[in-house]
Parts: C-alpha cells; structure tokens; sequence
C-alpha cells in the first residue's frame, strides 16, 4: 500500500521478516447480506508477503469455500505479470538516470541495489516504476496476500475475477505527467530512511485489523505531500477506482455470492467499498476473525 508517503490500496504495501510464532491477527473481514440474506465477503488486504499477514489465509480460505466467485483488484495471472513488466519499461535508447538526473538516480541505487535489482536493470524503468519498485515490500519467496487468495480461490475450484484490467490500473501510472513522477520519486527519496518503520506501523495497524488507524497515519503521512501529488493520489489512484469497483463489485453480487478482497485503503472513507455498498442496499458488518498460533 506504501510508497514513501504514499500508499497504494491494492498493488503497495508493507513486509519486514518476523519470527513466525506470532498471533495471526484478525485482519479487515466483513459480511455482506442483503435483507438479512448473506451475499459474501469483503476483506481488506495487503500486498505483503509479511508471515504475519499471510497467516490470516487460514482463516480465509474457509469464508472462500462459502462463496461462488472470488474476486480481486487484478488478476495476478501470468499475461497480467508480463503487461506489468513491459509497462514499466522505458523505450529504447531512453534511461532513467537521464530523466531523472545523477543526483536523484545516485540517492536511488542503494536501495535498489539492496533489493538485488541490478543498476543496469533499474536504469531502464520509468519514474514511476522506479518508485513503485522501491516502495514494494521485499519478499524472498515472491509470496503475498493477494496471491494466496488467488491460489485458494483456484484450488477451492471458485471462479476468479478482477474488479479491474490490467491496462486500467497501469493507465493510472501511464497518465502522470513527468514532473508528477519526479515529485513522487522525490517523496521516496525523501523518506527511504524512513519507510521501515513506516511500513512497520501499518504491518501492525493492518494484522490487527484497526482500519481507523490505518486511515490516521495514511492522513499524517499526507501532510507534506505536494498538492498535486496528494490530489492524483486521492483522486485517481483513490477514489475513481473505487467507484469503478464498488460498480463491478454490485453487479457480480446481484448474481453471485463474492468474496472479494481489494487493498485495505479502498475500505473506508465516502467513496470506500463499505460506504459504496451500503448506498446500494447492502449491509456491511465486520465479520470477527479469531488469533491461532503459527
């Protein structure tokens, strides 16, 4: 959901390596009914392969045995893997640090090189990828939540659908002006030093399924945000999506029962998925998850 100062609902998010003995959390779960009448579930999630998040799949996969169609922001299938990586490819002949400048690019490649990505590599992707990259938690298997739900979902035999295409969430990268990608690189750099324990805060408000906290420090991060940046965050990147899901989402619930799980930031607020659910008819309460050892 991070990057630097800001946080993407579905493809960014946090994951630092902890002991795997701790306390699954209760996570951001919600039934949907409709007259009394269960129609599915909505979960909060995070692009994080953090043990601690990925330990709420047990108590998930049984919510998705419950349900007809499971749903998520984008299909992590291999066509959608492969758009993604061309996407953010710079054209030929075109290199970051040239679009950047040295300095930038300089305050840039540690943390890329400690990500393992080769300079060479990295050189080649645009701005905003680059940032996109960096704020990307940090995985050694390549696990994260999203996936896992995706998996289940495929092993439960359930039909898996996205809320958006592929090609609609890479248009919201695709449509930021060059110096909007510099001001978001510039916010990275400036808070690298940082983001572990930004990361961290979040890791923690989310397993434990405190969504008010999540929205508070998403609010305090904001702060120093350059206007233009804050607005194609909480406008495009924000609420346009979730009205695009919350339409998608309704449809497939007037057939089907849905498990459905977006980034946790798509949850709350007047243009959120709860909010967008109950001013269709349907009523949202937080569905209990319980802690177990790992």
């Amino acid at each position: 959901m991070r990057w630097g100062k800001v946080v993407h609902a579905g493809v960014l998010v946090t994951a630092l390596v902890i002991a795997q003995s701790c306390l699954a959390g209760r996570g951001l779960v919600y039934q949907v009914t409709r007259d009394g009448v269960p129609s599915g579930f909505l979960v909060g999630s995070m692009h994080s392969g953090d043990p601690r998040v990925i330990a709420l799949l047990d108590q998930l996969a049984p919510l998705i045995e419950q349900v007809d169609v499971v749903a998520i922001e984008i299909l992590p299938d291999a066509l959608t893997m492969l758009a993604f990586d061309a996407a953010t490819k710079l054209p030929s002949g075109q290199r970051l640090r040239d679009l950047v400048g040295d300095e930038r690019f300089a305050s840039l490649c540690p943390a890329a090189t400690q990500r393992g990505i080769s300079l060479d590599k990295f050189d080649r992707l645009k701005p905003w990828a680059a940032a996109v990259t960096l704020g990307m938690p940090a995985t050694d298997d390549g696990r994260f939540l999203d996936f896992e739900i995706y998996l289940t979902a495929l092993d439960r035999q359930r039909r898996v659908v996205g809320l958006e295409s592929v090609a609609e969430q890479l248009a919201v990268f695709e449509g930021m002006s060059q110096q909007l990608q510099l001001a978001f690189l510039d916010v990275l750099i400036a808070d690298l030093d940082h983001l572990p324990r930004v990361l961290e805060e979040l890791t923690q408000s989310y397993v434990e399924g405190d969504l008010d906290r999540l929205d508070r420090l998403s609010r305090a991060q904001h702060e120093d945000m350059p206007v233009d940046l804050l607005h194609w965050f909480e406008d495009q990147l924000i609420a346009r999506r979730n009205q695009r899901m919350v339409e998608r989402l309704a449809n497939l619930l007037e057939q089907d029962t849905v498990f459905v799980a977006v980034g946790a930031l798509h949850l709350s607020g007047e243009t959120g998925l709860l909010a967008g659910l109950k001013r269709r008819g349907y009523e949202v309460h937080r569905w209990p998850l319980q802690g177990v050892q790992r």
